[in-house]
């Protein structure tokens, strides 16, 4: 069992606050708003160094204000080291509190283990699709990547002394922040204790709290310019994969109406992707970088997937959370189309768990197998063409492992679309997947999704 520290005293022996001398009002606006109690030493305040009065070095690429993020937290570090401070938290002067900010905090370093080395108060998790942070405790994370720099602990002079050597290593990348060098760091315990890599450099232990006890305030960034309307915090590392947004997969084989349910969700504002194509002169509603992910796992028109299960589902779940949060930022949710889907549903649900929602087309097989053929025959020589054999094979094999699945799984949330019955009657049918989708489309959204229905479709039926 992990020794955990003691809270019955100080968490860390001086508290910094940073911030230009410029910025008068952002100091008098951070002491305003600490919490109370303040679980923390009396803050210090850090002059830090103004990046648009030093001259940066040759090298650097990453702008004024980051390198005077860089070498003021390079400088509480060195600070800390001459001094012996063996521990020390670090906030700057745009960071915003969670409610009940000392309850939380307690909770939190409570659980800490015994070796942490920085532990990070406020971030954003990055790369969470293909490596989530991983649990501890109920509190406790060890991150992968953590982006940002505004509220973090430091603790142990050997810890210190190791940061202290890779903030000055050379090996910077072009245009990168310290909080991208200080990434690096984190991902080599990573590495080596979660995916049980050899990791030949210096690393330290890194942790992060389930939920961000500390945020960004709604103040001008000194270094990118934004701001933002309230304070900000980012994916939490209980939720850095987006596992509580619904991700709604349209399933059914080939030539089966996906095409034309996918581009009326696309119409009605879902996020479908970032740059959407398919055989369709109006639109197949496939996002070029799933089918691309698809047809590298499972070749058209095989009907098994050369990938290990392992990487198929690691590499649907990366695809799939960057789309989450893209439709999480533009306030609405995220799908997906492509016919190797009903395939590796299995995968989608390893990956995604209770938040994979499937909306099934169905269509008759053997009209949807004539569809392929014909579609086949047209255009002999290309790669989406197969003889009649194989497109009836796959058509098959697809649907079989659709319906597989969902009488598998009788939890799974599923909305069943009649194909012949959405060209009959689209309004019925799309005010009934609006519904089911829990968003709230413009009447010019809906008229866009009806129209794109073509009731000719119905005659391959």
């Amino acid at each position: 069992m992990t020794t955990r520290i003691a809270i019955d005293r100080p968490i860390v022996e001086r508290c910094f606050l940073m911030n230009l001398d410029r910025r008068e009002d952002r100091l008098k606006e951070w002491m305003e708003q600490i919490p109370d109690p303040w679980p923390f030493p009396h803050p210090e305040r850090f002059m830090a160094i103004d990046g648009r009065r030093v001259a940066t070095p040759p090298q650097w690429r990453a702008g004024n204000g980051a390198w005077g993020c860089y070498r003021s937290h390079a400088l509480i570090l060195e600070k800390c080291l001459i001094e012996r401070i063996n521990s020390y938290v670090v906030f700057e002067d745009d960071a915003g509190f969670c409610e009940d900010f000392a309850q939380q905090l307690k909770a939190y370093v409570t659980e800490l283990p015994a070796d942490w080395g920085l532990a990070y108060l406020g971030g954003q998790h990055l790369y969470a699709g293909k490596h989530p942070p991983h649990k501890i405790s109920e509190h406790v994370y060890r991150p992968y990547n953590v982006n940002r720099t505004h509220a973090f602990m430091v603790r142990g002079r050997e810890n210190m002394k190791v940061l202290y050597r890779h903030l000055h290593w050379s090996d910077w990348h072009s245009k990168h922040h310290i909080d991208h060098h200080l990434g690096r760091l984190t991902q080599r315990r990573y590495q080596s204790l979660v995916q049980g890599k050899n990791v030949d450099k210096e690393s330290i232990a890194v942790y992060a709290p389930d939920r961000w006890l500390v945020g960004q305030l709604p103040t001008k960034s000194n270094i990118c310019g934004r701001k933002w309307e309230q304070t900000r915090f980012f994916n939490d590392a209980r939720n850095a994969d987006h596992s509580d947004a619904p991700f709604y997969a349209v399933l059914g084989p080939h030539r089966s109406g996906t095409s034309c349910v996918a581009m009326v969700m696309h119409h009605l504002g879902v996020h479908m992707g970032n740059q959407l194509g398919g055989y369709e002169a109006t639109g197949g509603g496939e996002a070029v970088g799933l089918a691309q992910l698809c047809e590298k796992a499972m070749r058209f028109p095989a009907v098994d997937p050369t990938m290990s299960d392992e990487q198929l589902t690691q590499q649907l779940k990366s695809w799939i959370v960057t789309r989450k949060a893209e439709a999480n930022r533009d306030k609405t949710v995220a799908g997906g189309k492509y016919p190797h889907l009903c395939r590796f549903v299995e995968h989608l649900h390893a990956g995604l768990g209770g938040s994979l929602k499937v909306i099934s087309v169905e269509r008759d097989i053997e009209a949807s197998i004539r569809s392929l053929q014909n579609r086949s025959e047209k255009h002999r020589g290309q790669w989406f063409a197969a003889n009649d054999e194989q497109c009836d094979r796959l058509q098959r094999s697809l649907m079989q492992h659709r319906d597989a699945f969902l009488e598998k799984h009788p939890e799974i949330d599923v909305f069943r679309i009649e194909f012949a019955e959405l060209t009959t009657h689209p309004e019925e049918v799309i005010r009934n997947l609006i519904e089911f989708l829990g968003i709230q489309p413009t009447a010019e959204e809906i008229a866009a999704a009806i129209d794109h229905v073509d009731p000719q479709l119905r005659k391959h039926g």
